[in-house]
């Protein structure tokens, strides 16, 4: 064989020793790989598996706090629109307070304004008294001037039928009348001297305006001592504290109601309901 052919034979045994020994360190080194890549790939697969995990409970916590979130959100609204309705509870409140207050010092004025018209009211109750304190005694000197015009007339009376009864004839009679009549008429003017009006004839009545409709007025009667029967005819004078308003005369009579109703004859003054009327002082003016 000649040198060349054997440099060739060394050569391919170099050479298939080379690629022996590089084939098994690439297999080693590919097998080396292939682990490393199924150990990696297995690590991914259970890094992966737990980012998913932790991904799905990091999602449902989320979702917790989301719900949390409008939970909140929801108690904030509540607790805006409570507080709110609170604020316009306090300012209800307030305005009470202050019309509390001021009809408190409403009630306070009207308080003491009630207080002085009671004692307008006191007062002239008292002077209402005293006048009627005042009416009574002139109606009693009244009645005592009537009581001793009417025993003089039952006196007169008896003298002339004394003087009828002696009479013998019609002149003599007529004289007797005449004289009578003299006698009579001045009886009559002492006892206007001594303060009898014609007025004391009629009933001692007493009463107040009950209803004033223009000149026609309706007298409640209130006292009527001696029981005397009220006619169309008789004459109420009016007054109140101030003094005389008038004259009114009964048109028609209520005895049932006791009301007299009248007609106003006479006005010195605005005759109004809860003013005094009285016979026993018409025609005193």
């Amino acid at each position: 064989m000649s040198p060349i052919g054997r440099v060739f034979i060394v050569l391919n045994v170099i050479l298939a020793g080379c690629f022996v020994g590089f084939s098994g360190t690439f297999l080693q080194r590919q097998h080396t790989y292939k682990t490393m890549l199924e150990t990696e790939q297995k690590a991914h697969s259970e890094s992966k598996s737990s980012a998913i995990t932790e991904k799905a409970k990091l999602e449902g916590e989320l979702a917790a706090l989301n719900i949390q979130k409008t939970t909140l959100e929801t108690d904030l609204g509540n607790t805006k629109v409570e507080s709110a309705s609170k604020g316009d509870e306090i300012k209800l409140l307030n305005a009470r307070a202050s019309s509390s207050e001021a009809d408190l010092k409403k009630l306070a004025s009207v308080a003491e304004a009630t207080k002085t018209t009671m004692e307008g009211a006191f007062d002239q109750s008292k002077k209402a008294y005293e006048q009627s304190t005042s009416d009574q005694k002139t109606r009693d000197d009244a009645v005592n001037a009537k009581n001793t015009a009417e025993a003089e007339n039952r006196s007169l009376k008896a003298d002339i039928v004394a003087l009828n009864e002696k009479g013998t004839n019609r002149d003599l009679q007529i004289a007797a009348l005449s004289k009578d009549q003299s006698e009579l008429k001045l009886l009559v003017d002492v006892a206007k001297a001594k303060g009898f009006l014609e007025s004391m004839a009629v009933p001692q009545l007493m009463g107040t305006i009950s209803i004033v409709s223009g000149r026609l007025v309706t007298v409640a009667i209130t006292d009527n001592p001696t029981n005397a029967e009220v006619k169309p005819g008789i004459r109420f004078a009016i007054y109140d504290k101030d003094g005389y308003k008038g004259e009114a005369k009964v048109t028609s009579v209520d005895a049932e109601r006791k009301a007299a109703f009248c007609t106003v004859e006479i006005a010195k003054g605005t005759v109004k309901v809860g003013d005094s009327a009285s016979t026993h002082l018409a025609g005193s003016q």
